[in-house]
């Protein structure tokens, strides 16, 4: 499967990392070249255990690049998974302007596109962020989401 990971930081980079690891092919994208940079030469944007090994076996094996053009990742994958900083605000809400950037990214590809789409969502965010989403989408689209949200919290074993 062929899937674009929007944010390279912490959460994207081991996504990428471990999605391709999995056999996926994954297109990471960031704003920052410096991110992508080092990506495309086989080098993770974090340090993290391991993780430098996985991206370097992995670009190597052709299952990752990386980008800052979301439409072309978007045109090129099947799924888009939203991996970017939600930081606390002064007054400690959380400030979701990356998400609901990425997610007018998102929309301006499948603008573009005919084919059914998954988005996801893995940063942390508050009650009602989904739907939100979905209406930056469909009105950046065109399109109507044709499937319901789902959400998944985390459980601790």
């Amino acid at each position: 499967m062929n899937i674009s990971v929007f944010g390279l930081g912490y959460v994207g980079c081991v996504s990428i990392g471990c999605l391709a690891k999995n056999g996926h092919h994954c297109i990471g994208v960031d704003l920052s070249e410096v991110k992508v940079d080092f990506i495309n030469s086989g080098r993770a944007s974090i340090i993290e255990k391991d993780i430098d090994v996985i991206i370097s076996q992995q670009h190597q094996a052709g299952r990752i690049s990386a980008t800052t053009d979301y439409l072309d990742a978007v045109k090129n994958s099947e799924v888009s998974i939203i991996c970017v900083g939600t930081p606390s605000t002064n007054n400690g809400h959380l400030n979701l302007n990356a998400i609901y950037k990425v997610a007018e990214e998102i929309g301006q590809g499948l603008k573009q596109k005919n084919t059914f789409h998954v988005v996801v969502i893995r940063s942390t965010v508050l009650p009602g962020t989904n739907e939100k989403v979905r209406n930056i989408i469909e009105n950046f689209s065109g399109q109507k989401v044709k499937i319901t949200l789902r959400w998944y919290p985390t459980r601790n074993f």
